[in-house]
């Protein structure tokens, strides 16, 4: 029991500092700025102070507001913080952090869960995607799964790395005809780029599973904003969030789809 208390508070922590790294990326891409360097108000563009930086608690104890200025902080900040909270939380209870067998496991997720919050709150802002971070976001994890533990048991790991290519090949052209076809209607050019991230990261098979959630997650909330009447039938709909659901889930239970359809 005190070990799964410690994971807990040791992954909330973790998950909303790291939250707090995800928002600076989230706005210094979008502004193309510099990562480095001190974080400042948008609106003064003073430097905010240590004290004003915890996650979450230094939001509300200001009520929103900067410190200097008092110009409105958006929400943003406290969501992504406490979701990326969550999530490691989530992390952590699939593959404990202090296990002996899964820490591995957990620092993937990890990277995973809370790398994926930058590609869907920029397309949910200003429906822009980070793509020179999604390849490398899709490489880094391609590597934790192979030098980690992603060979372990697979009686020919040369085969399956060959697999995985034709997977980033294959998801690729799929994303780029519709792209192709629909001249940019369907979805956007960077979310060819956010296939080629879910190749990287789930592999083969688990790229069909992937695929498939995605889209029908999408198709559900689309179905949704059309009667909701919040939606009407030529409104571009951010699809990374679609995306990034469906390869958390895909990687999650991607296995245990396959055996079920097959």
């Amino acid at each position: 029991m005190m070990e799964i208390i410690l994971s807990i508070v040791f992954s909330a922590i973790l998950g909303a500092v790291l939250g707090s790294f995800a928002n600076v990326l989230i706005i210094r891409w979008h502004e193309e700025a510099p990562i480095t360097g001190r974080s400042r108000c948008p609106g003064c563009r003073k430097p905010i102070r240590p004290r004003h930086l915890v996650p979450v608690l230094s939001w509300i104890f200001l009520k929103g507001k900067c410190a200097e200025c008092h110009r409105r902080i958006h929400i943003q900040y406290p969501i992504v913080e406490a979701s990326a909270a969550v999530l490691a939380v989530m992390a952590s209870f699939y593959a404990p952090p202090f296990g002996l067998e899964s820490p591995w496991r957990y620092w993937f997720l990890m990277v995973l869960f809370i790398g994926l919050i930058v590609p869907v709150v920029m397309d949910l802002r200003w429906k822009e995607l980070p793509v020179e971070y999604l390849i490398f976001l899709g490489i880094c994890l391609f590597i934790m799964r192979y030098t980690i533990y992603g060979t372990e048991g697979l009686a020919d790991p040369f085969m399956t790395l060959w697999r995985d290519a034709w997977a980033v090949i294959a998801t690729i052209l799929f994303f780029g005809l519709q792209y192709l076809f629909s001249g940019g209607k369907w979805l956007g050019s960077g979310d060819i780029l956010f296939g080629a991230f879910m190749a990287l990261t789930l592999g083969w098979p688990n790229i069909l599973v992937g695929i498939y959630l995605a889209y029908l997650i999408g198709g559900m909330l689309a179905i949704l904003g059309l009667i909701s009447g919040r939606l009407k039938r030529r409104d571009r709909i951010p699809f990374a969030p679609s995306l990034a659901l469906g390869t958390m889930l895909a990687y999650l239970y991607g296995e245990w789809v396959i055996k079920l359809l097959f």
